[in-house]
């Protein structure tokens, strides 16, 4: 499903022009009541039912292996959003004053505040490759490695230009060094493009549910190649199997080679519902399909926009980097100030002071009529 009959279950989507899923994605009615009602069940029949609550854990459990089916080559945990994904990886892996990390000049401050974090406690050294660099991602990429470099940290599909970086491309080149390990953030990935965390060449892919998949916010996950969950630290015991005595003499218990590895404690399990509907809507004429015809309306806009006065769509110099549902608008005259004044207009985008522009997200439920209502109000700016 999507396109205009999808947009008939958008609320927001009916009452305003909606370009700003990159953001957070508006949840379809018919998810966000599925997911209502679990809840309102779970809390009619107490939240500490332990049949309920572990029925619904189960559940949840379904689910992630149903991604499992679409993302072979690993394992997936169920988080509560991306950040909380990408600090399992960085606080469980082995790092050694000295060591090295590197990631781009365009990442989300979910990476860049959980990197000084890290950096700071473990006395790591953080290298930037520029993703406007004319030499190019890949090249400035493999220009930073060493000996000493013990991750790279680099987003699928960045979010402040919309940019696909050639992960699979970067992943080639850490493979020259056996000690690095790869984190892609797909925060703005799954739901924009296609997504294969095993062929993008990731040790570690985290991706986003309340953004591009429009599930009810809270869920989110993260991917880890079957061979990797030994490198993190932040993976559990076997639930109920770790005696606190045991702690004294071997402290490091033994760790699960799962998905539930990286999930314990208590969370809203029934809310998952929501995203499983919205997961169906992509799977209906498959991912690639509705990759398609997002992009389709993002290169109309690109199209029309450029033609305007005083603005110019942000385009990658790199070769080897595609442009994406996702797009960033520079704004000669107003600046990051366009997106306040669409706001008046009851078009939803998003400010880029980076860019001095708007950065607008093109969803499965956007249509034709939402590119025209985008263009009229620019047009009377």
């Amino acid at each position: 499903m999507f396109g205009k009959d999808l947009k008939l279950l958008v609320p927001a989507a009916l009452s305003h022009t909606y370009l700003n899923t990159g953001t957070l994605g508006p949840t379809p009615a018919t998810a966000l009541a599925a997911a209502a009602a679990q809840e309102l069940e779970w809390m009619e029949v107490g939240p500490g039912h332990v049949p309920f609550y572990l029925g619904a854990r189960e559940e949840m459990r379904k689910f992630a292996q149903r991604l499992e089916q679409n993302f072979p080559g690993g394992t997936v945990t169920l988080t509560e959003n991306n950040s909380a994904g990408i600090l399992r990886v960085l606080w469980g892996m082995d790092f050694h004053a000295g060591d090295e990390i590197i990631t781009s000049d365009q990442e989300h401050g979910a990476v860049l505040y959980a990197l000084s974090a890290v950096a700071r406690r473990f006395g790591l050294k953080v290298k930037i490759a520029g993703m406007t660099d004319d030499k190019g991602i890949v090249q400035a990429v493999r220009e930073l490695l060493s000996s000493r470099t013990r991750l790279v940290v680099i987003s699928h599909v960045s979010y402040m230009t919309g940019w696909e970086v050639p992960v699979a491309d970067i992943a080639q080149e850490i493979r020259r060094y056996p000690r690095c390990r790869f984190l892609v953030d797909g925060a703005q990935a799954l739901g924009n493009i296609v997504v294969n965390p095993e062929l993008s060449g990731a040790d570690f892919y985290v991706f986003c549910g309340h953004k591009w998949m429009m599930a009810p916010a809270g869920w989110a996950g993260l991917w880890v190649r079957h061979n990797r969950l030994k490198d993190l630290y932040t993976v559990w015991a076997d639930e109920g199997a770790l005696d606190p005595w045991a702690l004294v003499e071997h402290p490091y218990a033994p760790q699960l080679q799962q998905g539930t590895a990286l999930e314990f404690g208590s969370r809203c399990w029934p809310r998952v519902v929501g995203w499983a509907i919205t997961w169906d809507y992509y799977e209906e004429e498959g991912f690639l399909h509705q990759a398609l015809y997002q992009l389709g309306l993002a290169d109309s806009a690109r199209e029309q926009l450029s033609t305007m006065t005083g603005l110019r769509p942000i385009a990658p110099l790199d070769p080897m980097m595609n442009q994406t549902a996702l797009m960033t608008v520079q704004s000669e005259q107003l600046g990051e100030g366009i997106a306040e004044a669409l706001w008046r207009k009851n078009v939803f985008v998003k400010p880029v002071p980076e860019y001095r522009g708007m950065r607008i997200s093109w969803a499965l439920f956007n249509t034709e009529e939402d590119l025209e209502n985008l263009v009229t109000a620019v047009n009377t700016l």
